[in-house]
């Protein structure tokens, strides 16, 4: 009994390990430079729901794995939220069994199934030291300007610091941290 379990553990990490190649291959590239930016790629993986997620403009945060039991992901996507073609949905107390995600013929999938997630690539922080997040509001006094809890130079200083941190580290200087904003949802073959 044991040995058995011993090797289907085994061969489950084999499987897992082996997961989609053309994912593995494509990671490795949106991971080293900005090319894909703005681009529609396709993802293949199961679909981690991240906690303390929220709903923004029908959209939520969604997290894409090589396995369904674990929750080492390896890129993070924005999905539709609901349950129209291509989006995720789950109620406001649930147990992972309650969330459902839906391909792009209107099935219902649960989150043991293996997708493809097709979307446009977004560089999260690309030329983030040259951004100025300054909002501004109007009110009875005038603008207001907004700079949140840092203020534009705070804000470019720990960019550049975090550029030469990760240069020292890596020898690029650049942020490849993406999201894929899903626009078609697919069963893995």
């Amino acid at each position: 009994m044991k040995r058995t379990f011993l090797f289907v553990l085994i061969l489950s990490a084999m499987v897992t390990a082996c997961s989609d190649g053309a994912t593995k291959k494509l990671m490795k590239a949106l991971n080293s430079s900005y090319d894909y930016d703005g681009k529609e790629v396709t993802l293949t993986g199961y679909a981690i729901y991240k906690s303390g997620a929220l709903i923004m403009n029908g959209k939520t945060d969604v997290a894409l794995s090589n396995s369904n039991w674990q929750q080492d992901s390896f890129a993070d996507v924005k999905m539709n939220f609901g349950k129209e073609p291509n989006s995720i949905w789950m109620p406001d107390k649930f147990r992972l069994e309650d969330v459902e995600i839906y391909d792009s013929n209107g099935q219902k999938h649960g989150i043991n199934t293996k997708l493809n997630l097709k979307g446009i690539v977004h560089y999260t922080h690309k030329d983030w030291e040259n951004a100025t997040e300054v909002k501004e509001e109007s009110s009875s006094k005038g603008k207001l300007q907004i700079y949140g809890t840092k203020s534009p130079d705070q804000r470019a200083e720990e960019a550049k610091k975090a550029a030469e941190e990760r240069k020292a580290k890596t020898g690029d200087p650049n942020d490849y941290t993406f999201e894929l904003i899903v626009n078609e949802v697919s069963v893995a073959e």
